[in-house]
């Protein structure tokens, strides 16, 4: 690694860790106004692009013990943002399924945050906005590709 190469992954490393700790912040802020914290927006995601999933399948997805994801459902569900279903094939396993509500929660968070992050890039042109973008698919692309993480 040549010293040029060094400089920048150190700006790299001190961005991204920089904006982890900007979104937390954000996230504890958003937690406080909002129904929904981090792990129920990601299982609300996953659920709303295919649903029915059993509590395993979600918990395999996200690398979480079955214990953890099941607290989680359960949060879930006693906001009514999902339901649980008898499986049709094994009546031991319960399917988890996104409800109205659960996509009207989904579909407002993300129009939020969709805001959001037009008006933090206002001032961006065009091209800066789609490089941004297809850098960042690329990086987390990668994330997935390289370090065996969930790809959603």
């Amino acid at each position: 690694m040549n010293e040029h190469d060094k400089e920048m992954l150190e700006l790299i490393e001190t961005g991204v860790v920089t904006l982890m700790r900007r979104a937390d912040f954000k996230r504890t802020l958003d937690s406080q106004a909002s129904s929904l914290d981090r792990s129920a927006y990601l299982i609300l995601q996953v659920l709303h692009q295919q649903s029915p999933r059993s509590a395993r399948e979600l918990a395999d997805h996200f690398l979480l013990d079955i214990s953890t994801l099941s607290r989680q459902i359960h949060s879930l569900e006693k906001k009514g943002l999902v339901s649980r279903r008898p499986d049709h094939h094994d009546k031991r396993v319960n399917q988890i399924v996104i409800t109205n509500e659960g996509i009207e929660a989904i579909n407002t968070l993300k129009q939020e945050r969709i805001h959001m992050y037009d008006s933090l890039l206002a001032d961006w042109d065009k091209e800066e906005r789609d490089q941004f973008a297809q850098l960042l698919e690329r990086f987390n692309n990668t994330l997935v590709q390289k370090r065996g993480l969930p790809s959603s």
